[in-house]
């Protein structure tokens, strides 16, 4: 599936990008990690329906590794 979606976002979203799928693959491995501690502090610490925040953690963490792809992969 990952690599299904890394030729998916490469070929629309990043066209002619050095060291794409390196980058990608790395933030894939680290994604997991995000998402949990974004579902522990929306659902553990602050208390919001367990549902609502893995919603919420999932949505934040693909905007945040997105932004993270977009940065540095400038030029």
């Amino acid at each position: 599936m990952v690599l299904f979606t890394a030729g998916i976002i490469r070929t629309f979203v990043f066209q002619e990008r050095k060291n794409f799928f390196l980058l990608f693959f790395s933030l894939s491995l680290i994604n997991p990690f995000i998402s949990s501690v974004a579902l522990f502090i929306l659902f553990g610490l602050l208390g919001i329906d367990i549902i609502i925040a893995k919603i919420i953690g999932d949505v934040f963490t693909s905007l945040l590794l997105f932004f993270v792809l977009k940065t540095f992969l400038k030029g």
